[in-house]
């Protein structure tokens, strides 16, 4: 039984401090660049070539 618990409050430990950590980077506004940003940035300062 004590190790179902110790299973359970590490589970909820791991999910709440992702959690808290996901919320503390939008407050800070440390936002992971997603792909469309980082094409977006590529091509404005001509590293990306568009192969038609």
């Amino acid at each position: 039984m004590k190790f179902v618990m110790f299973v359970l409050g590490l589970l909820v430990g791991l999910v709440g401090g992702a959690a808290l950590l996901a919320y503390a980077y939008q407050a800070a506004g440390l936002y992971p660049p997603d792909d469309a940003t980082i094409k977006f940035i590529a091509r404005e300062r001509g590293w990306l070539k568009e192969e038609v």
